[in-house]
């Protein structure tokens, strides 16, 4: 089981966390034909098998260099066939959400990033809080006025919605231009990096958005609060953590992964009760 940081369950308590919730967690999900959503690296492997696994695609995949290669895949297809692909693959495949996404829910923080493309994760909050959820994502130029608001809970579709694929940010090409073309919206993520403390759930240490935004803000502004990320025993290497934590900033929290990963499910159960806890000693202490 995952060994909850005092300060990460601080910080929930307080609504001082912004959570992040990334393609691990959808993969819990699965649909009436038992399938559930593809990875990165997954939806890569697959559309390039349909290609006849072009060598260059397959290298590319195998560096995980993922914004290169569905680049690459985008212009195999064209954008049309692209744009079919993702949403067949992220949008139509109606996945239910699982006991993680109770689990991710009850935690009642103020603020949730998700890079995910489903809508697994949207539609559970929305129906769990009769419609009152704020979703908003990259492209929405309101955002920010949410984000002082005590009785808001709000979750941002960083890389967009297959709902609106024309939004996605899904190659290097969206990457660039979404970073000059939403330039308030990552104002808005890093500002939020340097004044709470992101729990990251179900996320890679390799994805290119995230290490990208937490590098420049190690070293522009050298100090920034210690972040937290769960992450499967065995998956990287110690000394590749050692050096992602000096860099990002992040302090990684291990479980099993064995079981399908039910140890984080679990983990996360329990991280509800202590922040439960920790709210109702707040709230008694009136140390708000």
């Amino acid at each position: 089981m995952i060994a909850w940081d005092r300060v990460a369950v601080d910080s929930i308590a307080r609504r001082r966390a912004v959570l992040v919730v990334g393609s691990g967690v959808s993969r819990n999900s699965v649909n009436d034909n038992g399938e559930s959503p593809a990875s990165w690296d997954g939806f890569l492997r697959q559309c390039a098998v349909e290609h006849g696994n072009p060598a260059y695609l397959i290298d590319v995949i195998a560096r995980r260099d993922y914004l290169l290669g569905c680049q690459l895949l985008k212009t195999i297809m064209g954008r049309d066939k692209f744009v079919e692909r993702v949403q067949a693959e992220f949008q139509l495949k109606r996945f239910k959400p699982a006991e993680i996404h109770k689990n991710l829910y009850e935690l009642d923080v103020a603020i949730t990033i998700s890079p995910n493309f489903d809508n697994i994760y949207d539609d559970y909050c929305r129906q769990a809080s009769a419609g009152s959820y704020v979703i908003k994502t990259h492209a929405s130029t309101d955002t920010i006025s949410y984000l002082n608001k005590c009785d808001v809970r709000l979750l941002i579709k960083s890389h967009g919605s297959a709902n609106d694929p024309d939004d996605l940010i899904f190659t290097s090409e969206d990457y660039s231009r979404a970073r000059t073309k939403y330039s308030l919206f990552y104002d808005i993520i890093r500002s939020l990096a340097l004044t709470h403390t992101f729990i990251f759930i179900g996320c890679g240490v390799d994805d290119p958005d995230l290490r990208m935004l937490f590098e420049d803000i190690k070293f522009t502004y050298g100090r920034m609060p210690l972040h937290f990320m769960t992450i499967p025993t065995g998956e990287v290497a110690p000394e590749v953590l050692k050096e992602l934590s000096a860099v990002m900033q992040v302090k990684h929290l291990a479980y099993s992964p064995n079981n399908g990963h039910r140890e984080l499910t679990e983990s996360l159960a329990t991280l509800v009760q202590l922040v439960e806890q920790r709210r109702d000693a707040l709230s008694s202490a009136r140390n708000w």
